[in-house]
């Protein structure tokens, strides 16, 4: 079996490392480079949460690690530590391997340079605010629409939202990042949260399998998800976590995971109220003048759950 190359874009909290172990478990996957963002906490700290998890899993062949931006392309940054922790890994992160001290190239250039590299056979994860991106794309639109795929966790079309009543955090940060994405013409995925929160992952089961496997990889990922589950028992009533960025990694190893709808999405960055507000035609009949995304609209709950827990625990 011959591993995709893929280049992830992460701000890294609790899920993006799963997400991360997920992808750096996964054979049919073969990650060029990780590019950091500003969103759950500060574009260094995020670095740093990238190497620590690439020393927890002993990665030999590593990935480039590059660095990107440090707040959105307008709009003061809003972060979630709340949710993920000071560190991003649910204040957990003196339990992981130390990262190591080294310069990282530029996100941008990183993300340009595998566009030109890979070409049609790359496949971008955007797990984070999609701000490097859109600077990608600003800076050379024409190595960008070589990419084969962008798969981007964000938006919410007919449920709520998680930052605010209608905004999802990730476009919230910088809807004028995601508005370029979006509207670029290249083939992209949306991941948005009507899907995501159909899987929640349980306490219980994380704790069962973590000792199961007895693995320092094991326990340091029960650890630094402790705090994050927690946010969502004392905010929403279960003990277990949304598995928002494995998502987006999982569809990435298998598409057929989800069922998708061709339709036009934009994001609302000027409302008072609606910032990062995703606002889709859901008509049959676009205006030809205007790109169309793949949004996910339906998830194989069970066979997803089996592939997360399978390479999450390896």
């Amino acid at each position: 079996m011959k591993s995709k190359p893929v280049l992830i874009d992460t701000d890294i909290g609790v899920d993006d490392a799963m997400a991360l172990v997920l992808a750096l478990n996964s054979p049919e996957l073969s990650i060029k480079a990780i590019t950091t963002v500003a969103g759950n906490v500060d574009v260094t700290k995020c670095t740093r949460n990238v190497e620590r998890i690439l020393n927890l899993l002993n990665i030999q062949d590593r990935p480039i690690v590059a660095e990107g931006a440090s707040r959105p392309l307008r709009l003061p940054l809003v972060k979630a530590s709340e949710v993920h922790g000071k560190d991003g890994l649910g204040d957990a992160s003196a339990f992981l391997p130390q990262p190591r001290k080294s310069k990282h190239p530029s996100a941008v250039e990183t993300i340009l340079r595998c566009c030109d590299q890979y070409g049609s056979r790359l496949t971008i994860v955007a797990i984070g605010p999609l701000t490097n991106l859109a600077l990608a794309w600003k800076k050379n639109p024409r190595v960008m629409k070589k990419v084969g795929r962008i798969i981007t966790m964000g938006g919410a079309i007919r449920v709520p939202g998680n930052t605010g009543p209608v905004a999802e955090f990730n476009y919230f940060v910088d809807p004028d990042a995601a508005h370029i994405v979006l509207n670029s013409g290249v083939p992209v995925t949306v991941i948005p949260l009507d899907v995501t929160h159909q899987v929640v992952v349980m306490r219980k089961e994380m704790e069962y399998r973590a000792k199961r496997r007895a693995s320092l990889a094991a326990l340091a990922v029960l650890k630094f998800t402790e705090s994050y589950m927690r946010y969502h028992l004392d905010t929403q009533g279960f003990n277990g976590g949304y598995l928002h960025d494995p998502m987006a990694v999982g569809v990435a190893i298998d598409p057929s995971l989800v069922k998708t709808r061709n339709v036009h999405v934009d994001v609302e960055s000027k409302g008072a109220f609606t910032r990062g507000m995703t606002v889709t035609d859901l008509q049959e009949h676009h205006n030809p003048s205007q790109s169309t995304v793949d949004v996910a609209v339906a998830i194989d709950r069970e066979r997803f759950l089996r592939l997360f827990h399978d390479r999450l625990w390896k």
